[in-house]
């Protein structure tokens, strides 16, 4: 059996566009907020439009920098400009390619199933990791789930879960898994990069009371 969470449920909301969706998701009670630098995708923000919704973030809200294979210059460029507190590297970026950077770097794992797990968390033995679904053309945000199952606890004490999270699902997730953090992007969405507002809360009431 997984032991209990010795810290509380981290929620992170991911494909921020626009400062009031950010101002909902903190009012709701995220936990960090994720911009997405990845140029082909639809929830794409430049790092020069993000830096002012995140310098108006409070300061226990830590803002989050989505990356798909992308040149070391333009991570650390994104990093000056937007302030980030957090990396995370959504392709094939090796384990020091995710340590090279000032601050900390979660590693995204795109899996077909949780029994596949495992094997991909073996080339990244430190630092959080995110789990989410493969899909052969997109990095994320693709609305499918996967059927959750009890994780080792070594494991879950520094996993995110991803991959098509709403807040109708989110709670047997964290009861079944017991993760470090959810994440959730469209399942709180009305459109690619724009929040639902009373989706954002549902979804981190149900997350955070599981």
């Amino acid at each position: 059996m997984i032991a209990p969470r010795k810290r509380p449920l981290c929620v992170k909301i991911c494909g921020i566009t626009r400062p009031d969706d950010a101002v909902a998701a903190v009012a709701a009670g995220a936990d960090l907020l994720g911009f997405n630098f990845h140029p082909q995708s639809p929830r794409y923000i430049a790092p020069e439009d993000a830096a002012p919704i995140v310098a108006a973030l409070p300061p226990q809200v830590r803002a989050v920098g989505i990356f798909v294979d992308a040149d070391p210059a333009f991570v650390e460029h994104a990093l000056a400009i937007a302030r980030l507190g957090l990396l995370q590297f959504h392709g094939s970026e090796s384990r020091d390619y995710c340590l090279r950077f000032a601050v900390p770097a979660m590693k995204a794992l795109r899996v077909a199933s949780f029994a596949d797990l495992d094997a991909a968390a073996a080339a990244y033995p430190e630092g959080w990791l995110l789990v989410d679904t493969a899909d052969p053309e997109r990095y994320g945000g693709t609305g499918r789930s996967l059927p959750a199952v009890p994780v080792a606890r070594e494991l879950a004490r520094r996993l995110f879960v991803a991959g098509g999270l709403k807040p109708t699902t989110v709670a047997d997730v964290v009861r079944r898994m017991r993760p470090l953090g959810v994440d959730a992007c469209s399942g709180v969405e009305r459109a690619p990069g724009v929040k639902d507002h009373a989706l954002l809360r549902d979804f981190v009431t149900h997350a955070k009371t599981a």
